[in-house]
């Protein structure tokens, strides 16, 4: 059996460590709601402080910052299926996979350009690199592995 067959018959598990991280990235780092905006504020430089706001302005906008993180929680349920489909060597997994990387990586990359250069951040949010080192992974390990696909 050639390496190539080997890695794509457990690039599977790669797919899933990376959705696991994903998910629990999302749940336990990001997803700690008080902190979301206080840490939003400190890197667009303002002085802007969450005392300052109305206790119900502040519980929506808490909330409309929670929002998004509900979406990456599909996401990373989305790479686990896909992982699933890799184990059973679907050829569909292999392609929903690449797609995956690429929309990690081009979500990155988007997120990142937006926060330097629409936002004027001095630099990205910790997200941003998860997104872009969890999507060039998916990238390389399915395009490795891609042989035992064919």
């Amino acid at each position: 059996m050639t390496r190539e067959k080997r890695f794509s018959k457990n690039v599977w598990s790669i797919m899933m460590v990376l959705s696991i991280i994903f998910i629990i990235w999302t749940l336990f780092v990001i997803s700690r709601g008080t902190e979301i905006l206080p840490t939003a504020f400190k890197l667009a430089g303002s002085p802007q402080l969450t005392e300052d706001f109305e206790e119900r302005a502040l519980a929506f906008i808490n909330m409309s910052m929670l929002k998004p993180l509900w979406e990456e929680i599909w996401i990373g349920i989305f790479g686990l299926l896909i992982a699933f489909g890799l184990k059973r060597m679907k050829r569909y997994a292999w392609t929903l996979g690449l797609f995956w990387g690429i929309m990690m990586i081009t979500n990155g990359a988007i997120q990142g350009g937006y926060e330097v250069f629409i936002l004027g951040w001095s630099k990205v949010c910790l997200q941003t690199y998860i997104f872009l080192v969890l999507g060039v992974i998916a990238l390389a390990s399915l395009l490795i592995g891609r042989k035992g696909f064919s």
